[in-house]
């Protein structure tokens, strides 16, 4: 019997790295197949993804997961810099702007409600996917939203401020 105990982060990060192999399988040069694909198998409201979200929440609640400030109402942390060649960052928005980028090799976000209804890129909670080369700038409308994505390779080009 081992003395270890598994805490609620390196749940969320065994989970996240189950889904490793779904991100792989998309293509994010075509976003809306990745995204349908994404949803249909693994979708917000199933048990998986809402034992993540909970792991998430809790990881909210006791400051771990999202510990630095980006601006009001913008929150962000990593969890993994490699996680099968994805880094692993969370991010919390209430109904405000982050940072532009450009995503490099594409961005796969998985986007809980918090609260309200809020819409991220005028996208509803669930799988987003951007495409290799795109570039914006994250807004969320409408309450607060979570994101846990994966970023290829871990690159990307932020705008200046």
């Amino acid at each position: 019997m081992s003395n270890e105990t598994v805490t609620a982060r390196d749940e969320l990060e065994s989970r996240l790295r189950q889904l490793v192999p779904a991100v792989d399988a998309i293509d994010p040069a075509a976003p809306e197949d990745a995204m349908n694909h994404l949803n249909e198998a693994h979708p917000l409201d199933g048990e998986g993804m809402q034992e993540i979200f909970g792991l998430a929440k809790e990881g909210i609640a006791e400051g771990w997961l999202v510990p630095g400030e980006a601006g009001p109402g913008c929150r962000f942390g990593r969890l993994a810099k490699d996680m099968g060649g994805y880094s692993v960052d969370a991010v919390t928005m209430e109904s405000c702007e982050a940072l532009g980028h450009t995503h490099t090799n594409g961005e796969i976000n998985i986007c809980y409600a918090l609260e309200g209804e809020p819409t991220f890129d005028g996208h509803e909670p669930g799988w987003v996917v951007f495409p290799p080369g795109s570039h914006h700038i994250p807004t969320v409308e409408g309450g607060t939203m979570l994101f846990l994505y994966f970023m290829p390779g871990g690159a990307v080009v932020w705008d200046p401020k």
